[in-house]
Parts: C-alpha cells; sequence; structure tokens
C-alpha cells in the first residue's frame, strides 16, 4: 500500500521557526492520523537540532527536497509570507496537500493563484487561522450569535503596544517580506475571525500611519468594518506607549470580551453583572485546528478554513492599508 492509500497524513514542516516550537510541531505529532516525518530549515545546525529535540526521525536544509519526498503527504509552510505562494504552488504541484500559514500570501493576487493551483492540481489547501477552533473564540462566537448580549451594536478590537516589545529589525516588519508590519502579522487572525462570524462586510474604511523611528511599516491602524446592523472598529497602534489587546462586542443587553492574543477569561457583563468564562487554551494551540485538517484531509469532512476565506482575509488588509473602499 502506497503512503497515499493510508489513512495517515504523513508531513512536512517547511520553515521549523518558533511557531512550530510549541504552537504546531508538536500538535502535529499528537494529533490522531498524524505523523511529522521531516523538518526543513535553511541552517542545517538548526535543522538537525530541531529534529533532535522533536523526535523528527528525518530533517533537510533543502526545501526542494522535502516537497519532492515521496514519503510524504503533506506539507506545513511556516516560512515568511513572502514564500507562501511558491511554496505552496510547488508542494501542490508535487502531489501534496498543504496547510499554509497566515496570512496565505503576500497579495490577493498571490492568494488568488494558490486557489486556482488546488483547483487545477486537485490538492487541498488550508490555511491556518487556529483560533477559529480553540474553545474561548468559540464561546464568543456562541455569545456573538445567540443573543445572549442582545443584538449587537459594536466590535471594539483594540491592540496597543509600545515599540520596544514588539519584534523590532524583524521580518514582521518588513513589508517586503510580511506585507506590512505588525497589523498585517496580527491582526489578520482578528479580521479571519469577524469574517468567519460575519462574512465579507459591506464597505471597509483604513486609516494609517508610521509613526515610529526607523521602521518600513506601518504602525498605526485604524479601520471600519460595515456589518450593516453594527460595524467592527479597530484601533491597532504598535509604537504606543502601553499594552493592551482586547476584543469586546457591545451589544442591546450587555458586553463580552476577551483578549485576543493571550490567554484570558471572557469577561460578560449583563445588565451590570460580570460572569467570568474560564475556558482554557490547549497546550499546543493549533492542535484543535490541526484535527480538523486532518479530517479534511483524510476524510473530506469540511475545509477548517478554505483558500477562499485566506483570500478575504488578505482582500481585507489590502483595502483597510490602502484606506477608504
Amino acid at each position: 500500500m502506497s503512503v497515499q492509500d493510508q489513512k495517515l497524513v504523513r508531513w512536512g514542516i517547511l520553515g521549523c521557526g518558533d511557531v512550530t516550537e510549541k504552537k504546531s510541531g508538536p500538535a502535529l505529532q499528537k494529533t490522531e492520523r498524524s505523523e511529522l516525518c521531516c523538518v526543513m530549515r535553511r541552517d542545517p545546525d538548526k535543522a538537525a537540532d530541531y529534529a533532535k529535540r522533536h523526535g523528527v526521525a528525518n530533517w533537510t536544509a533543502d526545501a526542494d527536497a522535502l516537497i519532492q519526498n515521496p514519503d510524504l503527504t503533506a506539507i506545513y509552510i511556516a516560512t515568511p509570507p513572502h514564500t507562501h505562494a511558491d511554496y505552496a504552488i510547488r508542494a501542490m504541484r508535487a502531489g501534496k496537500d498543504v496547510l499554509v500559514e497566515k496570512p496565505m500570501a503576500l497579495t490577493p493576487q498571490e492568494c488568488r493563484t494558490m486557489e486556482a493551483i488546488a483547483k487545477e492540481t486537485g490538492r487541498k489547501l488550508c490555511v491556518a487561522y487556529y483560533r477559529r477552533a480553540l474553545p474561548r473564540f468559540e464561546k464568543l462566537r456562541q455569545i456573538a450569535k445567540d443573543g445572549t448580549i442582545g443584538a449587537l451594536r459594536m466590535i471594539e478590537v483594540r491592540q496597543l503596544m509600545r515599540a520596544e516589545d514588539g519584534p523590532g529589525h524583524h521580518w514582521k516588519t518588513d513589508p517586503a517580506i510580511n506585507g506590512g508590519g505588525l497589523f498585517v502579522d496580527m491582526q489578520s487572525h482578528t479580521l479571519d475571525w469577524l469574517t468567519y462570524l460575519f462574512g465579507t462586510p459591506a464597505s471597509v474604511a483604513g486609516l494609517t500611519k508610521t509613526q515610529g523611528q526607523n521602521t518600513k511599516a506601518e504602525d498605526l491602524v485604524t479601520f471600519m468594518l460595515d456589518y450593516g446592523a453594527f460595524p467592527a472598529i479597530g484601533l491597532c497602534a504598535y509604537a504606543s506607549g502601553e499594552n493592551e489587546e482586547r476584543v469586546t462586542l457591545h451589544g442591546e443587553k450587555g458586553v463580552a470580551s476577551m483578549r485576543f492574543f493571550a490567554p484570558s477569561p471572557i469577561s460578560l457583563t449583563i445588565e451590570g453583572t460580570e460572569q467570568l468564562i474560564e475556558l482554557e487554551d490547549p497546550q499546543h494551540v493549533h492542535q484543535p485546528f490541526i484535527e480538523r485538517v486532518v479530517a479534511h484531509f483524510l476524510d473530506s469532512a469540511p475545509n477548517p478554513c478554505s483558500p477562499a476565506e485566506g483570500i478575504r482575509v488578505s482582500e481585507l488588509t489590502e483595502a483597510i492599508l490602502k484606506g477608504t473602499h
């Protein structure tokens, strides 16, 4: 029986950097019917070290060797965004299913090309917006939908960060590599979650500024997404004097809020009475999402985040950075 016929996803990781250390790499190993077989990093010493520490049998410093490896059935692309489209297309043409890190690619056009190649090759392509599957996010989604706080009046997205607490001179603040700055890197998750809940907004408005020193990217972004009955309004400042982040749902009867980028309880306040809902994140936060990816690859379960949804986030991001549309 060939590996393609076995009910097992045999993964290779392309780019085993920080995100793979705890969030995703161990999740690929611990998910049922999922096996991490090979990792790739351009630095052979770092690739070998990762494989040794995580108990992975094989490693390589050659991306093509990983992509063409006949023992692998799927590739997880965890490199910076400017390489996503190229690697995903090469992997799908090599007969591999693909899970690609967020944002899906640098531009909406690159994302559309990836979607077209998935259709052309018949391979499966998922985008790693893993918060869709985390229990506390699912609970907040339920609160938004089931009338717990009444009809929604506004969604407030707030992220403030001191410049010295950011990554500094790093690919995440280089638009040529990341497609923008920390807004693109982090708030793509929030934009995906909002569209996962409410679909495509009727209109998008954005304002960007570069306020810090020696940065190539915007470090202040405000936006408004019009969902008809209510807006989602964001204030994101990465050269601020404080650290704060939260997503808040304002309803006609109450308010629900939680941190988006760190574990926190959901604060639910109705008619002046606050309740804290504690739902812990799993040890490896990608694992619930990867379980859905494996089911999609092996069982034709629904795609937990499709190329079309990745494209939608890229389009929203582009519209916000360009201004009002």
